[in-house]
């Protein structure tokens, strides 16, 4: 796959937005639902032999004759999995959608390695199951990126086995799922349910691409499903382009539906669109980046 490595110093004002409070066991600059050692007061709880006198609050001693411990808010970091369609359909268009899709990759990588939120790149689709790419810091983005750049879409892996298998157990801070949802219907929803259960903030952007937004079909006997291998008669004239258009926008309406049912954040992203435009906008308005200074506006 392809990636425009010199775009990824557009994000240095970004990170990742967390709705909530950070899970990941890496220390970082975010709040927590742990108490331990920080800058927040949290709470106090009674003192226990073996605690750090330090933290005992003495001017709660001296007024009322109790020991007690003050608690502080740990910062922790925000984990992302990536999950990137990696199957044969994501070799169609131009740009590729597989093309698009690895620099979304990248972009989300970079964004969130630079505040120090781990990272686990999960390519599935492929014939091969491959083991995640993690990084917990910047150090970690060039093995991300040389990965992404190795891998190419021409596999019929089935999905849901596979982003299981990578995810392991436990939930992740923050789920992506990066793909053309090309599925069947059941497998479609087996995978979108996959991730809506294995993440606090899942997130699916959806890639399409211009020749399926609008193809050509004139220059069409039969579609070919590149997946399954089923042909589709077309017709040749304008109501041909109304009915597909139309199956196409009830397709899309019904996806962004079921996302929005399972809590999932749904965001279109289509190939004609740069990428840097894409993270610094629709990405940002869905509050999946944020800005890294003053929140997202």
């Amino acid at each position: 796959m392809r990636i425009d490595r010199s775009t990824l110093t557009r994000f240095g004002s970004l990170r990742l937005a967390a709705p909530g409070a950070a899970t990941a066991l890496q220390q970082g600059d975010r709040r927590s639902a742990f108490r331990g050692r920080g800058v927040e007061f949290a709470d106090y709880r009674p003192y226990d032999p073996g605690d750090d006198a330090r933290l005992i609050d003495w001017n709660v001693y001296l007024r009322l004759g109790v020991a007690v411990v003050r608690q502080f808010n740990e910062e922790r970091s925000l984990a992302m999995r990536i999950c990137l369609d990696c199957s044969e359909s994501m070799n169609f268009g131009e740009p590729r959608k597989a093309d698009h899709a690895a620099q979304l990759a990248a972009a989300l990588a970079m964004v969130s390695l630079m505040h120090r939120d781990p990272v686990g790149l999960c390519p599935f689709g492929l014939d091969k199951l491959l083991a995640p790419t993690k990084g917990g810091n910047l150090d970690g983005l060039t093995e991300i990126l040389h990965v992404l750049e190795r891998l190419e879409p021409s596999g019929h892996g089935d999905p849901h086995h596979q982003i299981t298998r990578q995810l392991g157990q436990g939930r992740s801070d923050r789920i992506v799922l990066i793909s053309d949802l090309l599925m069947e219907e059941e497998a479609r929803d087996r995978v979108l349910r996959l991730i809506a259960g294995s993440s606090r903030y899942p997130v699916v952007l959806h890639v399409l691409s211009d020749e399926e937004l609008e193809p050509n079909l004139a220059d069409w006997a039969k579609v070919v499903d590149s997946e399954t291998g089923e042909a589709f008669v077309v017709r040749d004239d304008s109501s041909a382009k109304r009915d597909y258009a139309d199956g196409l926008g009830e397709w899309l309406a019904a996806i962004e539906k079921r996302c929005r049912s399972l809590g999932i954040v749904y965001v279109p992203t289509f190939t004609h669109t740069e990428v840097p435009d894409l993270v610094e906008n629709e990405l940002r308005q869905a509050r999946v980046v944020e800005h890294a200074f003053g929140g997202a506006s």
